[in-house]
């Protein structure tokens, strides 16, 4: 079958192969084998290829954490799945035992998790067929297309993110200015979120057209701005007073955080939400945090 593979300790040049390997075949009792459909590309990923990220395997590995596709065989202790049922796929795998585990934060699994995560240690969904634990395969409803399920795994970071803006979001009515940057499919799976729950008042920050064009065909009446145009907008605005109330960063870079927070107002909330490359910095001013009481 066909694959594409990475292995991100080698140079740029070097770290990336579209090659023919061999079939996947179930080898455990509770594997899962699935012909893939559709498979996403991540900015996390385009992270790892760019060598940004010191948590990788050091050898070749198929790309792909964001997926969905069809049983094509189970080893012989799973139950509840059939050949031809659609799934997707939680590409990690807590350890259930270290401490953040055993308080539910199973996102910080120092033993499982990240570090042996499918298409990152693991062979992943950018080839025809993966092999996966089938307790990190999920059935999808009948009413949700392949295509669509894709994005289940994204949507289950931003789904983690919404979750931790709950008990601040109870401060502020919906028209609560928010502010988004980046519209990568986080950024618009963010914008959407706001919008389902209500929330009208959504600026959103984006350098490329492209990505700027999907966001406006959302329908959700977002403001959809470059970087200078939203410095535009903003000046001669007293962000203490009238900045915006919620700030989601969602490009990974870390200017675009620093220009957010210079556009906070008072006890905003900040979410941290791009994969900034490892050891990129920026400047914090603690005076400022402390004064505006930023969250």
């Amino acid at each position: 079958m066909q694959a594409l593979q990475f292995n991100a300790k080698l140079a740029l040049n070097e770290n990336l192969k579209f090659i023919k390997i061999s079939k996947p075949q179930i080898s455990g009792s509770t594997d899962i084998l699935i012909r893939v459909a559709f498979a996403g590309l991540c900015g996390t990923d385009l992270h790892i290829l760019e060598g940004k990220f010191k948590n990788c395997s050091n050898k070749f590995v198929t790309i792909g954490h964001e997926f969905s596709g069809m049983v094509e065989d189970v080893g012989p202790d799973i139950t509840g799945f059939k050949k031809g049922d659609h799934v997707g796929v939680d590409p990690n795998r807590p350890c259930y035992s270290c401490k953040f585990c055993r308080r539910g934060q199973v996102n910080h699994c120092q033993n499982g998790g990240t570090r042996d995560g499918v298409g990152v240690f693991r062979d992943g969904g950018m080839a025809e067929f993966c092999l996966v634990p089938g307790d990190q395969v999920h059935l999808l409803p009948p009413s949700l297309s392949l295509e669509l399920g894709v994005l289940c795994e994204p949507l289950s970071c931003i789904l983690h993110g919404w979750s931790r803006l709950q008990s601040s979001l109870t401060s502020y009515l919906p028209g609560a200015r928010i502010l988004i940057t980046g519209a990568g499919i986080v950024g618009n799976l963010w914008v959407s979120m706001f919008h389902y729950h209500g929330y009208r008042n959504l600026t959103l920050s984006e350098p490329k057209e492209g990505r700027r064009n999907i966001v406006k065909g959302l329908g959700t009446g977002c403001r959809v701005l470059t970087p200078g145009e939203l410095d535009s907008q903003e000046d001669g605005v007293d962000d203490e007073q009238d900045g915006f109330d919620i700030i989601v960063e969602c490009s990974g870079y870390p200017p675009a955080l620093q220009k957010g927070i210079s556009m906070s107002a008072r006890k905003a909330v900040i979410v941290i939400f791009g994969c900034a490359p490892t050891g990129a910095a920026m400047d914090l001013f603690p005076e400022e945090v402390f004064r505006q009481e930023l969250l």
